[in-house]
């Protein structure tokens, strides 16, 4: 495994803002809540344009938020002593060369937010190395440590649901992504709530690395 993150911070912010603006600009999803949607985008864009391996997974995942009020983020649910995931509860995230891509971390206050829990959760870059992953949620004990479980058949699942307006948007992302510090070029998009509108970066900036 490579001792660095697969890619830089201007990268990685850059991905995750071309998927949030698109998504945004689109109107078709709840972009909180479109976890499907930015690993996609982000494992397309980083095979694409960065020739790395990157899959898309799918499953439970947990990670701590704030360490002194033990706050622990779960996506999933527990059943019978076991953290288990479906089409109802899961998340979904990019691996890459032995390390954890989530291009949705930096709006996870967001997704707190819209489930009534109202956590301070700044907006952070995660990239960790696979192998310090806990293998249960309940070992979790310090800012930053994660559980994940890939649940490959619902991966699958997810994924043969995404909508064709869905994969198409995903190519749109592919085809207005410059690395940085390459300018993004002049690209329009339909928004479904009104006329077509140029694509422009608003996603918020990360403050900061999990």
């Amino acid at each position: 495994m490579p001792a660095r993150p697969p890619i830089a911070l201007p990268d990685y912010q850059r991905i995750y803002q071309v998927a949030y603006s698109v998504l945004e600009t689109s109107g078709i999803a709840v972009t909180h809540r479109a976890c499907i949607f930015f690993a996609s985008v982000g494992a397309l864009l980083l095979r694409d344009h960065y020739k790395l391996r990157a899959t898309i997974s799918a499953g439970c995942m947990a990670l701590m938020v704030d360490e002194a009020k033990a706050n622990v983020v779960l996506y999933g649910r527990e059943e019978n002593g076991l953290f288990v995931s479906d089409e109802e509860a899961f998340h979904a995230w990019v691996e890459c060369d032995g390390w954890l891509v989530d291009f949705m971390a930096p709006i996870l206050g967001e997704s707190l937010l819209a489930e009534g829990r109202d956590w301070q959760v700044p907006r952070r870059m995660l990239q960790k190395p696979l192998q310090r992953r806990k293998h249960d949620p309940r070992a979790i004990q310090q800012l930053g440590e994660f559980f994940l479980h890939h649940d490959s058949d619902l991966a699958e699942r997810l994924l043969d649901k995404q909508t064709v307006q869905s994969k198409d948007l995903v190519r749109t992302c592919q085809a207005w992504f410059r690395r940085p510090p390459k300018r993004l070029p002049a690209l329009m998009l339909a928004d479904t709530h009104g006329p077509t509108r140029r694509l422009v970066l608003h996603a918020p900036s990360i403050d900061g690395v999990w």
